[in-house]
């Protein structure tokens, strides 16, 4: 069982021009967008609904998700960011100590659901072909679907990891933000359970019954 276990030290991006790197975190979300359009389309497709709704409700979709993600991070989990650096909220951006391009880091899934929902209602304020019931029901399927992608990018970059563990399915996250300072001895990085691949199906019910 002990064979399953290894340490877990990525790359966490594609260096791109200078400093800056394409995340593959990043690359994750973009991936659900993507994946997430084309099950949309196949869904109208299938219910004889005019493909000219698609783009606007993708484009619904996507400032809906980041900016309800965002804000959700920074009430919920960095509230000082409103009176520290309020413009690295909205751009990706630190202004703190001179101007520093850090993309979007912190982004909360809870937040990214009500996002969605309020943009859901926004949309079919102005696009009242079909309920927002019906809109939302549809919506489920990518959106259960994305969020595996987007716990793979949180596994990535060891985030949201489990609890110490001597199970079989134990990982040793070196890049773990709360171990970083016992990095150079490698017996205090605790081995911890794959979280993110737990939560994937585990807590996203949604996924579990599309399976």
């Amino acid at each position: 069982m002990y064979l399953l276990k290894f340490d877990w030290n990525p790359s966490t991006g594609i260096d791109i021009i200078g400093d800056f790197k394409l995340h593959y975190y990043s690359l994750m979300w973009i991936l659900a967008f993507i994946v997430g359009w084309f099950i949309m389309k196949r869904i109208y497709q299938r219910e004889k609904i005019s493909l000219e709704y698609l783009d606007p409700l993708f484009i619904y979709t996507v400032l809906a998700t980041m900016i309800g993600a965002r804000l959700g991070h920074v009430l919920f989990y960095q509230s000082e960011l409103i009176s520290e650096d309020f413009f690295s909220i909205f751009l990706p951006f630190s202004f703190k100590n001179g101007i520093k391009f850090t993309g979007f880091q912190g982004l909360a899934s809870h937040g990214a659901a009500i996002g969605i929902i309020i943009g859901m209602y926004l949309y079919r304020r102005k696009y009242k072909y079909k309920s927002v019931i019906w809109i939302l029901d549809r919506m489920v399927i990518p959106v259960a679907i994305g969020a595996v992608f987007i716990r793979i990018g949180n596994f990535i970059n060891s985030e949201i990891i489990g609890k110490v563990t001597d199970s079989g399915l134990g990982v040793r996250f070196v890049q773990d933000q709360y171990n970083k300072y016992e990095i150079g001895d490698a017996a205090h990085t605790g081995i911890k359970n794959v979280n993110e691949a737990y939560a994937a199906v585990t807590n996203d019910p949604k996924f579990q019954y599309l399976l």
